[in-house]
């Protein structure tokens, strides 16, 4: 009993230890239908509403919206990137129609807009996208998730991404407040709404809808399957007391590199190599779990390529390393730390976790990364645990300033896929 004891440990934390290895492996041979790189020597994705380079990536249906997608190839070569896109159900699975079902044109096309980088130390080439095209327009609203393969090979994935398409049949009225329950007053944020269909016929609001609310973008924020409380004629009413609270959090913390010869505030020093990369020191940071709240202008996570030198941010903007210094007298003993934001893709990555050093009295990471303006906070994830947590690291207030995105889907009777009839996006700074 003893020795098979002993073996379930050993293949115990073997398994925990290669949770994200056992994840890449997984990716090589099954497409996820998330936010997920494939290739490694693909960089800086971003995927958003064209024209707002910090706008999630959802436009209207039969619109004339697009949204423009683009990446960093590191091979510095020509490749084909062809890409395609799959509709998916509000949980993100994919549903049973067929392409030509929810597409107009071609099925699949190329990526033709290919730039190699300018007068930069890292050498790259440049993919761009604006969708949809001419050739490939989309018929349905609803979840989609873009893919993006090799030489027309669907199996070849190199990049998924999400993205939404919506219709707007109902109203929302949003009102955001410090959370009801005196516990989380002055930690955390309370989103109510009601939903207004005045021609829109909804039979069985308790069953045929599906409502999801997301914080800052983050797919780890959502909270879903949330039922109205109160029905009154055609007013839905999602007025509850913890189901939708999210942890107010603090403003994002920032570093801003587009100019190498000027450093910003928050940057220590720069030191150039013999090779002449640039090595970005910035000012150590520190916990704020138990510190005041102060306002700070942010961008709520997300990160924008900007460069001082050239005209073209896509391709003229370098890559540097970015050095990143936590201070804390013991390591801490609750998981993990992370550096966290929207050029993580949200997610705990490997190559984002802070290593703690004795001696320093602190934790270190070091980051590659395009130069540009950038949000970050630091979580901590234990083992066990499915989400990030910012409270030990960053703390929580009920006066950040959040964005929030409702999104409302609808299966109507004769219809086999959830329509997004509604997506409203509205900022947490009327909170008092």
């Amino acid at each position: 009993m003893k020795l098979i004891k002993l073996i379930f440990s050993i293949l115990l934390c073997f398994t925990i230890s290669n949770v994200r290895a056992a994840k890449d492996d997984y990716a090589k041979t099954t497409l996820l239908y998330e936010d997920y790189i494939y290739s490694s020597n693909i960089k800086t994705v971003l995927f958003y509403f064209n024209g707002w380079e910090t706008g999630f990536p959802a436009i209207r249906l039969n619109s004339d919206e697009k949204l423009n997608f683009g990446f960093d190839d590191f091979d510095n070569d020509y490749k084909t990137y062809n890409y395609t896109v799959v509709h998916c159900d509000a949980a993100w699975n994919p549903t049973n129609i067929t392409p030509s079902d929810y597409i107009e044109g071609y099925t699949e096309d190329q990526i033709s807009d290919i730039k190699r980088s300018f007068n930069t130390i890292q050498q790259y080439t440049h993919y761009q996208l604006l969708m949809p095209t001419e050739v490939l327009k989309i018929t349905k609203s609803g979840n989609y998730v873009l893919k993006v393969f090799l030489d027309g090979d669907q199996d070849q994935v190199a990049i998924t991404r999400r993205f939404m398409v919506y219709e707007e049949e109902v109203d929302i009225v949003f009102d955001i407040h410090p959370a009801t329950l005196n516990e989380y007053r002055f930690l955390k944020q309370e989103v109510d709404f009601k939903i207004s269909s005045n021609y829109y016929k909804i039979l069985d609001p308790l069953n045929d809808l599906k409502v999801v609310l997301m914080q800052n973008d983050r797919f780890d924020s959502k909270v879903e399957d949330l039922k109205p409380v109160f029905i009154r004629d055609k007013e839905l009413d999602y007025s509850y007391d913890e189901e939708n609270t999210f942890n107010g959090g603090k403003e994002f913390r920032y570093f801003n590199v587009q100019a190498l010869r000027s450093p910003d505030i928050r940057i220590n020093k720069i030191r150039v190599d013999s090779a002449n990369v640039s090595h970005i020191h910035l000012y150590n940071d520190e916990k704020r779990g138990f510190k005041r709240y102060a306002f700070e202008k942010d961008i709520n996570g997300k990160f924008i390529i900007k460069t001082t030198l050239g005209d073209s941010p896509n391709t003229d903007a370098d890559y540097v390393y970015v050095y990143f210094y936590l201070m804390s007298d013991a390591p801490l003993t609750d998981g993990d730390v992370y550096i966290f934001g929207a050029f993580s893709d949200w997610q705990c990555k490997e190559d984002f976790k802070m290593k703690y050093d004795a001696d320093f009295k602190g934790y270190r990471a070091v980051l590659h990364l395009k130069q540009g303006f950038y949000n970050y906070e630091y979580v901590v994830k234990g083992k066990k645990s499915k989400k990030p947590d910012e409270t030990l690291t960053e703390g929580n207030r009920f006066e950040t300033e959040n964005d929030y995105t409702i999104m409302v889907y609808h299966q109507p009777i004769g219809v086999f896929y959830d329509k997004l009839i509604s997506y409203k996006k509205v900022k947490s700074n009327a909170v008092k």
